[in-house]
């Protein structure tokens, strides 16, 4: 069973070396080739400052992701249950879902400035709403009839939450919290490279203004690979244990 899985994964990263390869003889060199980027990777790794990068990243994406799942599994919870919150939102979310996250930051910035505060502040305006969504819908589309028996059992709110409420959730809040962490990560590159001078993005940024795109590449490899490990080593573990019987959960709402 392990090598149906392993033997795909290797087929398709040769395969992606491979056309990587071929696209920079093509061009001359203009794309870097895995060898100049392993080389420069390996630099980046031995270099004084990445870890002070990776640390300032790491843990404003940590502030974004949990704001958003916090703020947006609350709200959209609510609003699955009271119907004035549902019809108040629903005509904000349709508008802010369709917005281009870069559009959040570049407002926000011109609004409250260029603080780092305003850049997080984008992200979770930018995130939220798909978090919301979710929740709200997975609450609407819950098994009224546990409701009912929640009721006939003089289940209290707690226990209600807990044992009838969270398990049928739990799906959709997983692929919203995954997806949720993997916006996070990726635009906060994005909002490194254009509002500050520290962290991978902002290194990212550097690289290209002194046109060194194997540099640029390999610091882009190096935080991809983190943020996946993180991605399944802790985000995904938080959503581990599952129900008796159940099916297989759903890893992400798209590919982010």
């Amino acid at each position: 069973m392990r090598s149906r899985r392993v033997v795909p994964v290797a087929l398709a990263l040769v395969l992606g070396l491979s056309i990587w390869e071929w696209i920079s003889v093509a061009s001359s060199r203009w794309l870097p080739g895995i060898v100049e980027v392993a080389v420069a990777a390996v630099g980046i790794l031995d270099s004084e400052t990445l870890m002070a990068d990776l640390g300032a990243t790491i843990r404003r994406v940590l502030t974004v992701w949990l704001a958003t799942v916090v703020v947006g599994v609350a709200i959209g919870v609510a609003a699955g249950f009271w119907w004035w919150l549902r019809a108040l939102l629903r005509p904000v979310l349709a508008v802010a879902l369709a917005i281009p996250d870069l559009v959040y930051i570049i407002m926000v910035v011109l609004i409250l400035g260029t603080a780092e505060s305003s850049g997080l502040i984008s992200l979770v305006l930018a995130i939220a709403p798909l978090v919301i969504n979710v929740s709200m819908n997975a609450v609407l589309e819950r098994d009224i009839r546990l409701d009912e028996m929640s009721r006939t059992y003089r289940l209290n709110k707690f226990d209600y939450a807990r044992s009838v409420l969270w398990w049928q959730i739990r799906p959709a809040l997983h692929a919203a919290t995954v997806t949720a962490f993997a916006f996070s990560w990726k635009l906060m590159v994005l909002l490194e490279a254009v509002t500050t001078s520290t962290g991978v993005g902002a290194r990212i940024m550097e690289e290209f203004r002194y046109l060194r795109p194997a540099e640029m590449i390999a610091y882009a490899l190096v935080f991809t690979v983190l943020m996946k490990f993180a991605e399944v080593a802790v985000v995904d573990r938080l959503f581990s244990d599952r129900v008796p019987g159940s099916a297989a959960q759903p890893r992400r709402l798209q590919d982010a």
